[in-house]
């Protein structure tokens, strides 16, 4: 629970893998504030990329309330989808189209199957809402493709 002190949440939950309403109830299990949450089709937008009003919305609450307080949580159902998203978020949108383009916010992302984000919930919240999931999904491919991103291009850590 102290992993989110201090921090605002920013949840961008997947259609195909874990959506917004469930991460959300993973996030408020660990007391922590939701600013923004939604639920999106990765798979359904063009070569799995963020869309333009998702990246305005992060841009402008990493403007509201600065990098350093917030955190994003994503459900990604696959890795490539998940790493485009981390990477948007991170370093910038990769494909030069929405407002993110050329922008560095380098905000902390996490998928909701890392341990470290896991440990912070109330342990059946996280049950019924996440683990049928990590049976049917590729959780460590997924995870290993969101740290790669995060390592690389993340200015500010949750573990402050």
């Amino acid at each position: 629970m102290k992993m989110f002190k201090s921090k605002k949440v920013i949840i961008i939950g997947d259609r195909d893998g874990i959506p917004g309403p469930a991460i959300e109830a993973c996030i408020k299990s660990a007391k922590a504030q939701v600013v923004f949450s939604t639920t999106k089709c990765f798979s359904c937008s063009l070569a799995g990329a963020m869309d333009i009003e998702l990246q305005q919305v992060v841009k402008d609450l990493t403007s509201k309330f600065g990098a350093e307080n917030l955190v994003v949580i994503i459900g990604g159902a696959e890795a490539e989808t998940s790493g485009i998203t981390a990477e948007t978020i991170a370093a910038g949108d990769p494909t030069f189209v929405g407002p993110l383009a050329g922008i560095a916010l380098g905000l902390p992302v996490y998928h909701i199957f890392e341990p470290e984000i896991k440990e912070a919930f109330i342990k059946s919240v996280y049950d019924e809402q996440c683990s049928v999931m990590e049976m049917i999904l590729d959780i460590d491919e997924i995870i290993i493709e969101v740290k790669s991103f995060r390592d690389k291009f993340c200015k500010v850590s949750l573990k402050q």
